[in-house]
């Protein structure tokens, strides 16, 4: 029994994506709740503030508190509880919003003219809980409230400045910014647990259909390695080799599976090693894989195998075995210096390799064997199991906005707010800036131009790659805000800087195309010219620091979202990869178990009574004898003989192999060679004609393409049946 991962329980898995991206939006909202609480308490200007009573205060901190709880406690909390407190914070929040209109007393027409206070335009992280609350709809609806209501409060308490009008911008497009990553982030993870979900369903049908395939495979080896030779021994009927046979077929009467005393698999080839007399070598990697349990079952099965052959058919030799377990699979090699043999030579109704080595191997993902071997030369077989993850491509690395039909307008709404608020602003600050004539509208266009070359599906043509781009969108906003420093009059304010926190929302388009580094290093280059600007030229340090704390929340919240959904979702996506292994591997011991049990009690019913009075030294006779090769048929039917394992034509040859006729039923026809009521016919055709045969009987069906559908050779005549 396999545990599950730590926190999966049945369904558990089904949306573990989404609550991780739930709790990592709820996290950043808490940092950037704190961030506005710091700014609006020791950094923002709170001169021509328009004043408050304390219960407002109170109601916006009741908001700011329940988020920051909420998010402080989202690693612990699930999907329905994170939901409810990000929509406490939400209202809240919104509720003080709407109530500073009395409050100020703006709406009776009392209040003062002033401005709104800071943390009122700082809602950036309000947005993001709406759309864990609500989804996008939520979060948009919320964005087109606040430009209302705001513009509405600016009119009532005198209309906008150039700083006000510059805030409220940079608010808005910061707020579209982060709705566009909550609401692809969600989708996204969403998405990936639908993924998990259907990659736990295809695990769970492979899994049982492997774990039915590797029973197989081991009652295969199991009759081939014990029963057969049983079989074989009391049709013989040898004086000499009685006891021989009575101890084959006490072991042949023992449980499928008696190795399960071992716990581990590499002790069980130990022990394997041992009883075959072979040096064992092991070259373990300090980060070896650890194989599957579809995989040890395949490996024990074709080693034990390989060393049986060699030990009954190489002679006297040395067998060396080598175990090599390396980051990508596992290798067994068993190699003797025997008397070898000729693959030509063999049979090709013989099991040994075809069913235990080369069948055990291919039934199982990643299994492959090789026989090598030559007359004189001995024998070398190679088996490997190679650890290819089943569901690599339902969960492909994606950057954190691809362009996808749902982000593509969620990123056109946010692109449109973003050139229609820093136009609005440019142009504001152009008309009413002194002394900056048209230097503003010059800064706006390097910055769009910029910003175009961060769409990863713009056609741009040229050889340029979406990194390359990003470095020259990086290099290009740099040389805009610095024109933009050097032509705007000192002493810099936060309204005729408003071009600093503008590139930041460039900078945060270069961190969603998966280059954080490149973003924060854009940001650094900014703040140090915005620095050395204001030591060389002088400067007021409130308004200073209001623009360094603006321009770094946007870039840095920005490129810490991007960074943590992209590995979130590289976490989540190996958790998802553990969750199918284990969903396969308890539906591959089900089916294993019940396939074990079915063919045991299948052979038990056929083979067990005889091999016990084998087993006890009983008496064998002729009809005996003849009973003992029909069962030895009946059972290489079950490996040889496919869509011709009919009922009646079963019974038939049982009854020609108990009268001393060589019976072999092959089918040679293939994947899908042969209908199934096709082969009803010829299966009664084949009765017919094996009932009446004397010495020896083949039937056969052809493969695809030949005249005829099915060919029986009875006593050296042969006759077809046409399709």
């Amino acid at each position: 029994m396999v545990d599950s991962p730590p926190g999966v329980r049945d369904g558990a898995a089904s949306h573990a994506a989404e609550v991780s991206t739930l709790r990592l939006l709820l996290i950043g909202v808490a940092v950037s709740v704190v961030v506005s609480v710091i700014v609006t308490l020791a950094v923002a200007d709170t001169r021509g503030r328009v004043p408050v009573p304390g219960w407002f205060s109170i109601l916006l901190a009741s908001a700011f508190a329940a988020l920051v709880v909420v998010g402080a406690a989202a690693p612990w909390l699930r999907a329905r509880a994170l939901r409810c407190g990000a929509a406490v914070g939400v209202a809240l929040f919104f509720a003080a919003l709407v109530l500073f209109a009395p409050a100020s007393g703006a709406l009776g027409g009392t209040g003062s003219n002033g401005t709104l206070p800071w943390a009122l335009t700082a809602f950036g992280g309000i947005v993001v809980a709406a759309v864990v609350t609500g989804g996008a709809r939520l979060g948009w609806s919320l964005i087109v409230a606040w430009i209302v209501i705001v513009a509405w409060f600016r009119l009532l308490l005198g209309g906008y400045s150039l700083i006000g009008l510059a805030n409220d911008a940079q608010a808005l497009t910061t707020a579209a910014t982060l709705c566009v990553i909550a609401v692809h982030a969600v989708r996204a993870s969403r998405e990936l647990d639908a993924a998990a979900s259907r990659a736990e369903t295809i695990g769970a049908e492979q899994g049982a259909a492997h774990g039915r395939l590797a029973a197989r495979a081991r009652v295969a080896a199991f009759v081939h390695d014990e029963v057969l030779a049983a079989l074989r021994g009391a049709a013989g009927g040898a004086p000499e080799q009685a006891d021989a046979v009575r101890a084959q077929a006490r072991r042949a009467t023992a449980v499928v599976g008696a190795d399960r005393g071992a716990s581990d698999w590499v002790e069980k080839l130990r022990a394997m090693a041992d009883a075959a007399g072979a040096e064992l070598r092991i070259d373990r990697a300090p980060r070896a894989v650890v194989p599957s349990a579809l995989a040890v079952e395949a490996l024990l099965i074709a080693a034990r195998q390989a060393l049986d052959n060699s030990v009954r058919h190489a002679g006297p030799c040395d067998r060396r075995i080598l175990l090599e377990m390396d980051e990508s699979g596992v290798s067994f090699v068993v190699v003797d210096d025997g008397v070898g043999f000729s693959p030509e030579s063999v049979p090709p109704g013989r099991l040994g390799i075809a069913a235990s080595i080369e069948g055990a191997m291919r039934d199982v993902a990643g299994g492959t064997a090789r026989v090598t071997a030559s007359p004189g030369r001995g024998v070398r077989v190679e088996l490997r199991w190679d650890d290819t993850p089943q569901i690599e491509g339902d969960f492909v690395e994606r950057p954190p906005l691809p362009p996808r039909r749902g982000a593509r307008a969620d990123v056109v709404v946010a692109g449109t707010l973003f050139v229609v608020a820093q136009s609005l602003v440019a142009g504001v600050a152009s008309a009413a800036g002194p002394g900056s004539g048209a230097v503003p509208l010059l800064v706006l266009g390097g910055i769009l131009v910029s910003a175009a070359l961060t769409i990863p599906a713009l056609p741009i043509r040229g050889p340029l790659s979406l990194r390359q781009r990003g470095a020259l969108a990086v290099l290009l906003v740099c040389i805009a805000v610095l024109g933009g420093l050097w032509g705007t009059p000192a002493p810099l304010t936060y309204g005729s800087a408003w071009f600093v926190p503008a590139a930041g929302f460039v900078l945060v388009a270069v961190a969603l195309n998966a280059r954080p580094v490149l973003a924060i290093s854009g940001l650094a280059l900014l703040l140090v010219m915005l620095v050395v600007d204001a030591v060389v030229r002088g400067g007021d340090p409130v308004q200073l620091v209001s623009i360094v704390v603006r321009t770094a929340t946007i870039v840095g919240l920005g490129t810490l979202l991007s960074v943590a959904i992209v590995r979130m979702r590289r976490s989540t996506r190996d958790y998802a990869r553990r969750a199918v292994r284990i969903v396969e591997q308890r539906e591959w011991d089900a089916a294993a178990r019940r396939e074990l049990e079915d063919h045991t009690a299948a052979l038990d019913e056929l083979a067990g009574p005889f091999l016990l009075r084998v087993a006890a030294g009983e008496q064998l006779h002729a009809d005996d004898r003849a009973h003992a090769r029909a069962i030895e048929g009946r059972l290489r039917d079950g490996y040889r003989a496919g869509r011709l394992l009919h009922e009646p034509l079963i019974e038939a040859a049982m009854r020609a192999r108990t009268r001393g006729v060589d019976v072999v039923l092959l089918d040679d026809s293939g994947e899908g060679g042969v209908e199934p009521a096709l082969t009803t016919e010829i299966a009664a055709w084949m009765t017919e004609r094996l009932d009446a045969a004397d010495e020896r009987f083949v039937g056969r069906l052809l493969p695809p393409g030949r005249p005829f559908a099915a060919q029986v050779v009875v006593d050296g005549r042969a006759l077809t049946f046409a399709r």
